[in-house]
């Protein structure tokens, strides 16, 4: 992947590549490039012009290379890791439940959390892919979601989504919304979805109905696999919110840790129906 980091003045290009060595996935270090222009802000919430498609597409690199970093430093540059309840940087693991393995990763600010699950899914991974990457289904398998649409289509692989999320059970009063940008692609046998906040004019505003949420580099990683014979699905997702003031009560941080990561066995499920 592609990845542009702009320090001060300056920007440079750099590669990460995601190679399957000896029976694991490995993250390959930045190769150094020459210097190019910036299109995008260096940030969480990230800025673009709307007019620009070329500028979305160096954007989308960006975002792929974030939360491919972010996966990889949970797993220690091993995805089978996730599957065996042992995670790293910061990430915690709480719990197996419907055997989707459920980590939780603390942020200085009450405001941020990190979910991630890793399960297998028993269906084949376009199937699993179909649903994944179709904002429109999300509910079908997410009960936290009001709304989920494409505010535009970029190009067929990058789409601006606006998403409305219920917290109702998390206590919070007022429902959080979320103007992102997501990025699907193709590494050898590896399908990703990489999401995270953008800012675009043509996005719906803040409005007090709802408070504007912050999604950080995000990800699901799917990868195909044959198990006596059949063929299944590893699913990991993960995702890094600011939810916004207020936070949610410290009384609840444990069985919302397990909401989010719990999608998949939700997903596994209506796809066995």
């Amino acid at each position: 992947y592609q990845h542009t980091e702009c320090l001060g003045k300056g920007c440079y290009h750099s590669f990460i590549r995601v190679r399957w060595i000896g029976g694991v996935h490995r993250i390959q270090p930045p190769l150094p490039s020459n210097g190019t222009s910036c299109r995008f802000t260096h940030g969480l919430t990230i800025s673009v012009n709307s007019s620009s498609t070329k500028g979305y597409q160096d954007l989308s690199k960006h975002i792929l290379a974030n939360a491919t970093t972010e996966v990889m430093a949970a797993c220690s540059h091993n995805l089978r890791n996730l599957y065996t309840c042992q995670a790293a940087a910061g990430w915690k693991y709480q719990c197996t439940e419907k055997e989707v393995q459920v980590y939780y990763k603390v942020f200085p600010s009450a405001t941020r959390h990190g979910f991630l699950g890793a399960g297998v899914i028993e269906r084949p991974l376009p199937r699993v892919w179909g649903l994944v990457r179709d904002p429109g289904k999300r509910h079908l398998y997410d009960s936290s979601i009001n709304t989920a649409r494409i505010h535009k289509k970029v190009t067929s692989h990058i789409h601006l989504v606006y998403l409305v999320t219920d917290t109702s059970l998390c206590y919070l009063k007022q429902p959080r919304d979320f103007c992102c940008i997501t990025v699907e692609a193709k590494e050898e046998n590896l399908s990703v979805l990489a999401i995270q906040s953008v800012y675009d004019a043509s996005m719906p505003h803040p409005c007090k109905e709802a408070v504007r949420g912050e999604i950080l580099p995000s990800a699901w990683i799917l990868e195909p696999d044959t198990v006596n014979g059949r063929e299944i699905t590893r699913v990991i997702y993960m995702a890094q919110v600011d939810l916004g003031a207020p936070a949610i009560p410290a009384r609840l941080l444990s069985s919302m840790a397990k909401r989010q990561p719990l999608v998949i066995a939700r997903l596994a499920h209506l796809l066995a129906a």
